[in-house]
């Protein structure tokens, strides 16, 4: 460590600080007698004193500072990466993995003598660890890569050494990977690289959702190797409970032995819910791996899409915008009519959006009639074309007083206490510069019972004028949006995103709220969805409502979840703020139930539901080594591949690199002398003895 002292002004400053201290020492002793008894050189003592005190003072003034220079030695980094997935474990020998793992325990610590050895572990993620467990369900080769970019590029890495089979079956390839770390890589080749005699399915081709009563595809992609002349049946079965119901087999002969086919199955959307299927191939005689030969997956077959009426008053551009938008969730189903020309029956409809409507030629007071009476939610869409005097009585949301024949071009503004949904930062952020809509010139009023989402910025000036309002009242819901011209929103949309997903958000998310049926339960519980994959965390979480409809959590809520097997897995759910939250944390693939129960003023509540866990089999489908992949990858990192047995060249490689070496990092820091407590101490010393003698000899 190396300390220096710096000043902002001149040397020369010193010295007028010294004469400083010795003008002021003169003041007081050079003609001073009152000290005449005793030796000249007691008054002297007394002058140097003074002297130093005073310079020291005013040289604090010039706020001088003291350069730290602090040297560190790194030590070069070595990074140990391991293989976590199942693939190694499946296609090595048990006796060959305990050895490898010997000698990687070995390797690391010989090198630890000289380097500084990070171990990690990946597969589907990236884990500080010195151990394999050969878990992951999956392998990203690439995400290792950023990882190590991430969190080593400014540290001193000389070499990264990864043991793994090369199959990588989740992210990019990673040759192409553009991650940048100055060392060489050095792979460890795991595995074998013999094609054995396998059948599998490829992959398997599916919509996720379905609706009751459709006909929906299956596409099976199947492969063989070294299997020709060999039979096999395909089927496709689903499972209810422990039943599995044969829904179709079909038998296949395999001409080849590199043999590719796909077969395209149509199946009947019978019942609804989250519907589990099993495809299946018939094992051929000594075939190396038939865990692949069973995939299984779910497919959501929903009772009904909601139906939407689009109501215009005339044909308009966001009439085309919003069909298109609605449309591309599957969820819903649109038909457009104008008001002058529609007989059909209200009542069939979840939702209607009236465009314009009311207006001077199309009254709605007999459609709002229907629409009350079977308690249809419904939006307006406010333009130029709509008569606010009737619009007013057809709602109590918003109350326009104005003029529809003048305009105004206005921009978004969100209302920070809108909680009915969430949106994301992008749409917060990017819908403020869409062009403006146009709405009716006039006095926006937000009744009683609206909550404003948006709010109106008229020329850059944000107002309480209510953009977009919801409201509820006699158990259905309605929401008014004041402006035309949604068609210019998407269009700008794609324009600057190359995609809708903005506005279909903003337009998906009001939809949904608008025709939400109000639940009325005092007690709720659910999970964050209902289909996991076999890695993720299973949430859930619980409300609790008083008799004023207020959250509370003063009672203990219990989950029992039951696999297909009856067997009950017992939790307690944790109280947060006023609602109860659980991470129930993984479960193995199948279908599960759960009933959370509680007792609330003397009542038992008890609410119920199912969700699904999907089995990741990807690191079961190919369990052939990619050698050529980790050769590649070594020689494009100026490294080197190695197999299991010869790892001990590994060491020498690396302890005797001459470019793999310590690096000394300098940190500089200043800090003004005026912290440094033992300058006060000095200063507090030189005043303090002066004082002290002048007072022991009899003067102060």
């Amino acid at each position: 460590m190396i300390n220096t002292f710096s000043f902002s002004y001149p040397w020369w400053y010193l010295l007028i600080c010294v004469a400083l201290g010795i003008l002021y020492a003169l003041l007081m002793y050079y003609r001073d007698k009152r000290f005449s008894d005793y030796s000249h050189w007691f008054t002297k003592t007394l002058g140097l004193l003074r002297t130093a005190g005073v310079s020291l003072i005013a040289l604090l003034l010039l706020n001088p500072f003291v350069k730290t220079i602090k040297e560190d030695t790194k030590s070069p980094v070595i990074i140990l990466a391991t293989d976590n997935s199942t693939s190694i474990k499946a296609g090595e020998k048990p006796d060959v993995l305990d050895q490898y793992q010997q000698k990687l325990t070995s390797l690391g610590e010989s090198l630890e003598e000289k380097y500084d050895v990070k171990y990690l572990n990946f597969g589907t993620d990236v884990t500080n660890a010195k151990k394999d467990s050969f878990t992951s369900k999956s392998t990203n080769i690439s995400n290792l890569f950023d990882y190590i970019e991430n969190n080593y590029s400014d540290q001193n890495l000389g070499a990264i050494i990864m043991g793994t089979d090369g199959i990588y079956n989740e992210g990019s390839n990673p040759i192409y990977n553009d991650s940048k770390f100055n060392a060489p890589l050095y792979t460890i080749a795991l595995g074998d690289t013999t094609q054995k005699k396998d059948l599998l399915f490829q992959n398997i081709l599916y919509n996720k959702i379905a609706y009751l009563g459709d006909k929906f595809s299956v596409q099976v992609d199947i492969s063989a190797f070294n299997c020709a002349s060999n039979n096999t049946k395909v089927s496709l079965e689903m499972i209810s409970g422990n039943q599995n119901k044969k829904i179709v087999e079909e038998t296949l002969l395999i001409n080849s032995n590199n043999f590719f086919t796909t077969k395209t199955f149509l199946l009947d959307a019978s019942q609804s819910g989250v519907i589990r299927f099993r495809a299946k191939l018939a094992s051929v005689p000594n075939e190396y791996n038939t865990s692949n030969n069973v995939k299984e997956f779910f497919i959501e077959i929903l009772d009904a899409r909601q139906k939407i009426l689009l109501l215009a008053n005339a044909p308009h551009p966001d009439l085309a915008a919003l069909k298109s938008i609605i449309t591309s969730n599957k969820n819903y189903e649109v038909e457009l009519a104008f008001a002058k020309d529609f007989t059909g029956n209200y009542s069939k409809y979840n939702l209607v959006l009236f465009h314009n409507l009311p207006s001077d030629i199309n009254d709605i007071g007999s459609i709002i009639a229907q629409l009350d009476k079977n308690n249809t939610p419904r939006i307006f869409i406010v333009g130029m074309q709509t008569s606010l005097v009737k619009f007013n009585k057809s709602q109590e949301i918003v109350q326009i007083i104005g003029n529809s024949r003048n305009q105004e071009d206005i921009q978004v503004e969100f209302n920070s206490g809108f909680s009915q949904f969430t949106t994301t930062d992008a749409l917060k952020s990017k819908l403020k510069s869409f062009p403006p809509l146009v709405a009716p010139f006039g006095d926006y009023k937000s009744l009683g019972t609206g909550n404003v989402f948006l709010y109106q910025n008229i020329k850059k000036i944000k107002t309480n004028y209510p953009l977009i309002s919801f409201g509820e009242k006699n158990g259905f819901k309605t929401c008014v949006i004041n402006g035309e011209g949604i068609w210019k929103w998407r269009l700008f949309d794609h324009l600057q995103n190359k995609n809708y997903d903005l506005i279909s958000e903003l337009v998906n998310k009001t939809i949904q709220l608008t025709s939400v049926k109000a639940d009325k339960r005092k007690f709720r519980a659910s999970t964050s969805k209902n289909l996991y994959t076999e890695n993720e965390a299973i949430l859930f979480d619980a409300q609790l409502y008083n008799d004023s409809y207020e959250m509370v959590n003063e009672s203990e809520v219990k989950l029992v979840v039951k696999d297909e097997n009856n067997k009950e897995f017992t939790y307690i759910f944790s109280k947060t703020s006023n609602y109860y939250t659980l991470n129930a944390d993984i479960f193995a693939h199948g279908s599960y139930t759960y009933t959370a129960t509680t007792n609330y003023n003397g009542k038992a509540l008890t609410v119920g539901g199912k969700f699904n866990v999907e089995a990741i089999q990807l690191e079961q489908f190919d369990l052939t080594a990619k050698h050529a992949l980790l050769k590649t990858l070594s020689e494009k990192h100026l490294g080197k591949m190695v197999y299991p047995s010869n790892m001990e060249t590994l060491k020498d490689i690396l302890l005797n690199n001459d470019l793999i070496k310590p690096v000394m990092y300098q940190t500089t820091s200043t800090k003004s002398i005026i912290y440094l407590k033992w300058l006060f101490f000095v200063i507090l010393t030189l005043l303090s003895l002066e004082w002290f003698l002048r007072r022991y000899f009899g003067n102060y």
